[in-house]
């Protein structure tokens, strides 16, 4: 048995070699840290029709965030891009409940003609949870806890007078400790303080979760109920 020992040891030992330290090569390679305002760029989370979705670090507290990236001529490209951002920028900038999504910042690059939204940082979303399963679907109980999360953020905006318009997976998103989180306001609507219902003339929903009325073509269509019908469908 201790010549066994005696015998790994000794392999173990040669693993190890004695460097001289004139003989150490250090690579003095400078790494550039992208940064907007005080924030560190990180890695790419990902990509839509409108632009990129980065991780950010923000430099002074430490709290992870998520930047959507614009670029100008892109949105130009794209019917109502533009309309569409602004529109976004204004409804989170007025907009906190738990469960929906946080504007953190907004910056503008004139010279890169790029817009950087700082927001909230989730840790993915409930489409790409439920591309994962294998029946495409959770557990009764899971889904009951993730519904009850979207009808509070719901019910928020309805009482702010906001109708959302694309409520389903891929716009809802999961924060590390579960919480859900309402995103992309890109095509919703602020009803007018003085209208004496929530009647809206447009939605430009995901097909798969809009409601028989807008499918039918009717001119007007409660904006409400529009959001609880696609909030069905995500159920």
């Amino acid at each position: 048995m201790g010549d066994k020992d005696d015998e790994v040891d000794g392999d173990m030992i040669s693993i190890f070699h004695r460097v001289d330290s004139d003989q150490v090569i250090y690579d003095n390679k400078t790494i550039k840290v992208k940064m907007i305002g005080k924030y560190v760029m990180g890695d790419l989370l990902g990509e839509g029709s409108y632009g990129k979705v980065k991780e950010m670090l923000d430099s002074e507290t430490l709290c992870r965030r998520a930047v959507k990236i614009f670029k100008k001529k892109k949105l130009q490209r794209i019917p109502n891009g533009e309309i569409n951002v602004d529109r976004e920028i204004r409804l989170l900038k007025m907009l906190q409940h738990r469960n929906v999504i946080g504007l953190v910042d907004v910056f503008v690059n004139d010279k890169k003609q790029k817009m950087y939204l700082i927001m909230e940082y989730c840790v993915g979303g409930l489409q790409d949870m439920l591309d994962s399963t294998p029946y495409k679907k959770f557990p009764i109980w899971q889904a009951h806890g993730y519904f009850l999360q979207l009808l509070d953020g719901l019910e928020y905006l309805h009482s702010q007078g906001i109708i959302h318009k694309d409520i389903k997976p891929g716009n809802l998103l999961l924060t590390l400790d579960g919480t859900l989180k309402i995103s992309d306001f890109g095509v919703a609507e602020s009803l007018d303080m003085f209208l004496h219902d929530d009647t809206i003339t447009t939605s430009q929903g995901s097909p798969v979760f809009q409601a028989p009325e807008i499918a039918n073509g009717l001119p007007e269509i409660s904006g409400y109920k529009v959001d609880i019908w696609s909030s069905g469908v995500t159920l």
